[in-house]
C-alpha cells in the first residue's frame, strides 16, 4: 500500500478544501500508507477493513461513520470503498461523488455498473484519456468531469535552491543527473528506466542515474542493479519528502510507464520547475507531455528508444531548455493548485445544491461525448 500520486492528491484536497467551508475525514484500510501519512498530518482518520467488492461488515461500519460525523457527501477512489462506502451513503441518503484516477478499463460485472451508475452522483477523472474510456465501457457523459490535480507553485518553482541532492549523492554540478520519482511498480516502468541508463553508461559514462521512491520492486531492482556493469553511476534512494530539492538537482525527469494512466503530477511538477521531461506515450500522459512541444515522448516498455531519447537530451540541451518553458507556462496558467481546489470545491457545492461560494475561477469540464 504505497504513498503515490492518487493518495497525495486525496491529501491534499482534505487540507485545501478547508478554505472553501469543507470539513473533512478519511477512511482508509488499517495498515495503509495514506492513513498512516494522513496521521502525521494531523488530520482525523477511520481504518476501515475492506476484503473484497462486496463487503457487508464494511458497509455496517460506513454506516456508522457517516452517521457518527454527520456527513453530507462521500468521495469514493477506489472499487472496494467505491461499493462499501457508496451503499452505505445512498442507504443514508448522502450524495456520492467518485474519483477515477487510473487508466485501465472499468469493470463492465454487476458491482462496477452500480459503482458509476445509482452509487455516485458524479464521476472525476484525472484526465480526458481516463473519461472517454469510462463513456466507451457505458458511463453516461454528463456524470463525467475531467480535473487534473493542481500542483502547488508555492513548493515547485524554478527557483528551488539547487545542490542539496547532487552533495548527497556526491555528483558534481557539472555531471548529468537523470532521475525517475514514482511508486516502485511494474507498470510505472522502473526497470526500463534501470536497463536505459545501463545503456547509456556503455557510451557515456559522464552522466549519473537516480531512481527515488519505493515499492514491491525494490528489492528485484536493487538487484538488478546490483549486476550492471556501471552500477556506481546508477543510485536507488527509497522513499523521499524532499521532492522539490530532488527535483532541482535534475537535468532530465524520465516517467517510462508500461501502460496508460492519467496525468502524472510528477510530470506537472517537473513542468513548474522547468526540469525537461521524458515520458512515455501511454494514456492521459500526453495531455501533459506533449511531444517536442513540453517534452519527448517514446514508445512505452523500450528501453533501447528510451536511452537513445536520453542521449538526445543530453546532446543538445537548448532543445530541452526550450521544452521546459513551455511546460512552465502551460503549468502555471492551467494546473496551479488553487484552481485545482475551485474546481472541486464547485463540483462538490453543486452536487450539494449548494450555490458555489469559491470565486469565479474555472468550473469544471464536463464531458459531451465524441
Amino acid at each position: 500500500m504505497n504513498l503515490g500520486g492518487q493518495e497525495l492528491r486525496i491529501l491534499a484536497e482534505i487540507e485545501g478544501l478547508e478554505e472553501y467551508g469543507f470539513s473533512s475525514i478519511l477512511a482508509a484500510r488499517p495498515g495503509s500508507r495514506i492513513a498512516d501519512e494522513a496521521d502525521r498530518r494531523g488530520l482525523k482518520v477511520f481504518r476501515v477493513s475492506m476484503r473484497g467488492s462486496v463487503d457487508p461488515f464494511a458497509v455496517i461500519r460506513f454506516l456508522g461513520i457517516i452517521r457518527e460525523e454527520g456527513l453530507d457527501l462521500v468521495c469514493t477512489h477506489g472499487s472496494k470503498d467505491g461499493w462499501s462506502a457508496g451503499t452505505a451513503a445512498r442507504i443514508l441518503g448522502k450524495k456520492v461523488v467518485r474519483s477515477r484516477n487510473v487508466a485501465n478499463p472499468i469493470r463492465s460485472h454487476w458491482a462496477g455498473r452500480l459503482v458509476y451508475g445509482p452509487l455516485c452522483d458524479a464521476v472525476v477523472t484525472t484526465s480526458e484519456f481516463i473519461g472517454k474510456g469510462m463513456i466507451k465501457r457505458g458511463v453516461p457523459p454528463e456524470k463525467i468531469l475531467c480535473i487534473p490535480t493542481g500542483i502547488d507553485l508555492r513548493r515547485f518553482h524554478p527557483s528551488v535552491e539547487k545542490g542539496q541532492f547532487r552533495e548527497e549523492l556526491g555528483v558534481s554540478e557539472e555531471t548529468p543527473l537523470v532521475g525517475m520519482i514514482s511508486v516502485l511498480r511494474g507498470d510505472k516502468g522502473p526497470d526500463v528506466f534501470l536497463r536505459s541508463a545501463e545503456l547509456v553508461l556503455e557510451h557515456r559514462p559522464h552522466p549519473f542515474f537516480t531512481l527515488v521512491g519505493d515499492g514491491w520492486m525494490r528489492k528485484k531492482l536493487e538487484d538488478m542493479v546490483a549486476g550492471f556493469h556501471h552500477k556506481e553511476r546508477i543510485r536507488l534512494t527509497g522513499f523521499r519528502r524532499d521532492i522539490p530539492h530532488i527535483m532541482a538537482d535534475l537535468n532530465l525527469l524520465i516517467l517510462p510507464a508500461r501502460v496508460p494512466e492519467g496525468v502524472p503530477q510528477t510530470i506537472l511538477q517537473a513542468h513548474a520547475m522547468k526540469i525537461p521531461v521524458i515520458a512515455s506515450d501511454v494514456g492521459g500522459v500526453n495531455e501533459a507531455a506533449i511531444h517536442d512541444e513540453t517534452a519527448l515522448l517514446v514508445p512505452p516498455g523500450n528501453p533501447m528508444a528510451l536511452a537513445q531519447c536520453i542521449e538526445r537530451a543530453l546532446d543538445d540541451p537548448g532543445i530541452m531548455r526550450r521544452l521546459a518553458e513551455k511546460g512552465h507556462e502551460m503549468v502555471t496558467s492551467a494546473f496551479g493548485l488553487e484552481a485545482w481546489l475551485e474546481r472541486m470545491a464547485h463540483l462538490y457545492q453543486s452536487v450539494l445544491g449548494a450555490s458555489p461560494t469559491a470565486g469565479d475561477g474555472p468550473r469544471p469540464q464536463r464531458f459531451r461525448g465524441d
